[in-house]
């Protein structure tokens, strides 16, 4: 079962991150961890190094889970790039994040979520952020 993960390093994927990982190491197969970034943050003459750091800090936390884990680095909008590297890897599932965002701005600025799930030929898992218990 091949998994996909889109991820970007915010607080909303740290735990599609780690349902992921349990995922992948419970099917003994490998985790791919895509991030789909802007033209600017990947201009080769001055890349953005958030996005090395925390890729590379993904990665650790996927091995250090004993899950074999990929990186893949994209250019593009998140929902078209996540269906075109799911399709270009035969994917059988993609585990996306769902962001803490209102209804009314999921409606106006869309849903990476939403349009996943309209067009994947696979399904698509969405790990909620857990809740903070308030002290």
């Amino acid at each position: 079962m091949t998994i996909l993960l889109g991820y970007d390093g915010k607080p909303c994927t740290e735990a599609a991150l780690e349902y992921a990982a349990k995922l992948a190491l419970s099917f003994e197969e490998p985790l791919y961890v895509l991030t789909a970034v802007s033209k600017d943050q990947m201009d080769p003459e001055d890349m953005d190094p958030t996005i090395r750091e925390y890729m590379e800090a993904a990665s650790q936390k996927v091995m250090m889970m004993g899950a074999d884990v990929h990186t893949i680095i994209e250019v593009g909008k998140p929902e078209d790039v996540i269906l075109e590297v799911a399709s270009r890897f035969q994917c059988d599932a993609i585990v996306v994040g769902r962001p803490d965002r209102s209804r009314f701005d999921r409606m106006v600025m869309g849903s990476v979520s939403q349009n996943l799930v309209e067009n994947a030929d696979c399904p698509v898992i969405i790990v909620p952020t857990p809740e903070v218990p308030e002290e």
